[in-house]
């Protein structure tokens, strides 16, 4: 393929982009037409299908530099975010010292099927759940023991068997 010089006439290029269509070209040479067609302002059904597909936009421009901003400017962001940090950790911190302070005035109002219980009730739930969950966790691990020694069997049957 030869290089974008503006020597292609539309033919060519129409010509190229049905090759493309066809699978015929290498993955160097759809790269190369890729660029070719980013650079061309020909216009016709098979080069804007190939565009398409390509996903090329019709008006391809590059990143304009970015102009540079003033050192003040960046040492005020600098000092502004500084600040939000600052009060940020404040605020945390204060939260989080005045909460452990109160947390003798916490309570807790607990329903059961739509009924208030008092605490005591409360905490015999509470702990039967707990109970609860750690019948239901030895069942799981027990249950994985077992798993597991079924595999490792399985795993020294096929060994012996090589």
């Amino acid at each position: 393929m030869k290089h974008y010089d503006n020597q292609f006439t539309i033919e060519e290029i129409e010509r190229l982009c049905q090759l493309y269509l066809d699978c015929q070209l290498s993955v160097l040479e759809e790269t190369e037409l890729e660029y070719v067609l980013t650079q061309c302002d020909f216009k016709s059904p098979i080069i804007n299908e190939t565009k398409e597909l390509m996903s090329i936009s019709h008006s391809v421009k590059f990143a304009e530099t970015r102009k540079t901003r003033g050192s003040f400017w960046t040492w005020w962001m600098s000092t502004a975010a500084c600040v939000a940090i600052a009060l940020g950790t404040f605020t945390l911190f204060h939260h989080f010292n005045n909460s452990n302070k109160n947390s003798n005035n916490d309570y807790c109002i607990v329903y059961v099927s739509g009924k208030r219980v008092n605490d005591e009730e409360a905490h015999k739930i509470a702990e039967a759940d707990v109970a609860k969950m750690q019948q239901f966790m030895q069942t799981v691990n027990e249950q994985k023991a077992q798993e597991e020694a079924k595999v490792e069997q399985f795993m020294n049957h096929i060994n012996q068997s090589k």
